[in-house]
């Protein structure tokens, strides 16, 4: 028989043979292979014989944020020193009265001192128009007087505004406080409901002649500023008088403008 038929028949059992022999020589936990431990979801599998279980990884991440808890309060420590050492020092203050902040005149008795700084140190809002109307009205002290106005005037709120055209027929002639209320009675221009009633001042008997004065010089300017003059119903409704004082003003304004 030749050679390659003999090795054809004979070399396929052989090898089957053998492969018998191993695999009945050879432990099956040798022959399987090795497979990754399952991980949950969000487990992170640790790598090298160095690595910590999770309590010991917990702790030293709080070992950390303490360590840096640490060092920030060092930190501050020495800008608390570094403050004392240029000479200022802390103060454990109250928290802000109420009262105070509101601009309440019930704080006038015993406290008028406080109220009038915290007047003349803050910006009020529209809605304590009234309350500073109240104050420059029961205010003992014409320094408060003074202080409870000139609040009213940097409102620029029509309640504002009509506070302080009622001041001019309550606050009391002649004094410091009454004296700055005209100058601060501002029309946006002469088409506001405003500008109307401060013309109708002008014949008011209750203001003085230096207040009917400032009030047309007020309303002339406003004119010049923006080339209008008050509606023909409203210089209907005013004397001969008010409209002579209302053109004087208005030729002091324009010769001023005139020279700067």
């Amino acid at each position: 028989m030749p050679i390659r038929r003999l090795l054809r028949w004979t070399l396929p059992p052989l090898a089957l043979f053998a492969l018998a022999g191993w695999l009945a020589s050879t432990p099956l936990a040798q022959r399987a292979q090795p497979t990754a431990a399952p991980q949950s979801a969000g487990m992170v599998p640790a790598t090298g014989p160095a690595a910590q279980p999770p309590r010991a990884a917990g702790l030293d991440r709080l070992s950390s944020v303490q360590k840096l808890v640490a060092q920030k309060n060092a930190e501050a420590g020495q800008q608390a020193e570094e403050f004392v050492h240029a000479g200022w020092h802390i103060d454990n203050a109250p928290p802000p009265d109420p009262k105070l902040l509101a601009l309440d005149p019930s704080l006038l008795k015993g406290r008028e001192a406080e109220l009038r700084q915290q007047i003349a140190t803050t910006t009020a809002s529209g809605d304590q128009a009234a309350n500073l109307a109240k104050i420059a009205r029961d205010a003992q002290e014409a320094a408060t007087q003074v202080a409870a106005v000139e609040a009213l005037g940097r409102i620029r709120t029509d309640e504002a505004q009509q506070e302080l055209t009622d001041l001019l027929h309550t606050l009391p002639d002649g004094t410091l406080a009454r004296r700055e209320v005209a100058p601060l009675l501002r029309p946006a221009d002469l088409s506001d409901p405003r500008a109307a009633k401060l013309a109708l001042l002008l014949d008011d008997s209750a203001l003085n002649a230096v207040e009917h004065k400032q009030i047309a010089f007020t309303l002339s300017l406003v004119a010049l500023r923006d080339r209008s003059q008050l509606p023909a119903a409203v210089l209907d409704q005013l004397s001969p008088a008010a409209r002579s004082l209302l053109a004087r003003t208005t030729s002091l304004a324009r010769l001023d403008r005139s020279n700067p």
